[in-house]
Parts: structure tokens; C-alpha cells; sequence
């Protein structure tokens, strides 16, 4: 019988040495994924019942933080804002102040066309009013007769 077997490998090719040797690795990486896969499902299932998201830590974390701290620049940051055209500062302070200026205001079918004057773009004196709008309502009557019509619209397309 060892005969046999010594005689049977002494017939295999280098190619079904290659292939015997390739299903052999094969079959292994297999096993060991499917190994992996299930030790990391079994971990992540443990973990997602006792905390999902960590929302715990996080909740926490939030309640023992102090108010905001105040920013602090580094020098490079410090250096930016004093160049800066405008700082950070002054916009904060200037916002709500300004309004653009228009040299003539148009009205054309209920729409508001208006010019901006390019020679003075801001007005600090002028305040924004938010726009009035005027709702119509239909009345019951002529609502049933809107939907009579789409109705009848509906009929003659079909």
C-alpha cells in the first residue's frame, strides 16, 4: 500500500502539485474567515446592546464640561486678524446695521424691480422692512367651482 501511494505521487505533475497545494490554502482561508467573521459578530452584538453609540460616555462628558472657553489665538491666527481687512470682531458687531441702497424701485404686476446705486452700496440710517403680503383666500364657492373644473379637466383627459 505505501508502495502504491509512493507510486502515485511519483506520477503527479509539478501542475497538480500546485493545484493540490493551492486547494489545500484555499480550504484554510476559508475556515479562518468564517472563524473571524463570527468572533467579531459575537463582540459587536455584545457591545451594541450594552451601550449603542457610546451615548452614555457622551451624555456624561456633556454634563461635567464647564461653560465655553474663550478662543484663543496662536500667534499665525492672531497676526491674520490684525491684516484682516475686517475682523472677526467688527463683523460681529456691524451685523443687522446695513442695507443696500437702490437708486429706483420699480413695480411691475405685483413684482418688485429694484436698481441697486452702485456709488453708495450701504446704508446705515436705512432699516429693512420684512415685505407685506397680501393672501386671497378662495371662497367656498369658488373653490367647488375649481374643483368642479378640475374634475371635468380630469374626465375630458382620460
Amino acid at each position: 500500500m505505501v508502495k502504491d501511494i509512493i507510486l502515485f505521487l511519483k506520477n503527479l505533475s509539478f501542475i497538480d502539485y500546485v493545484f493540490f497545494f493551492t486547494v489545500i490554502f484555499l480550504i484554510i482561508l476559508v475556515v479562518s474567515l468564517i472563524y473571524f467573521i463570527r468572533i467579531n459578530e459575537d463582540e459587536i452584538t455584545q457591545e451594541a446592546i450594552t451601550d449603542p453609540d457610546n451615548l452614555k460616555n457622551i451624555a456624561e462628558a456633556l454634563k461635567n464640561t464647564e461653560s465655553p472657553k474663550p478662543i484663543t489665538f496662536t500667534s499665525y491666527e492672531k497676526e491674520q486678524e490684525d491684516k484682516a481687512i475686517i475682523s472677526y470682531d467688527e463683523l460681529l458687531s456691524n451685523t443687522g446695521e446695513y442695507a443696500l441702497n437702490y437708486s429706483s424701485e420699480d413695480d411691475k404686476d405685483g413684482l418688485s424691480i429694484k436698481k441697486f446705486d452702485l456709488d453708495n452700496l450701504v446704508n446705515p440710517t436705512q432699516k429693512v422692512e420684512a415685505p407685506k403680503i397680501d393672501v386671497h383666500l378662495f371662497t367656498v364657492k369658488r373653490e367647488e367651482e375649481f374643483l368642479k373644473a378640475l374634475k371635468e379637466l380630469q374626465k375630458s383627459l382620460n
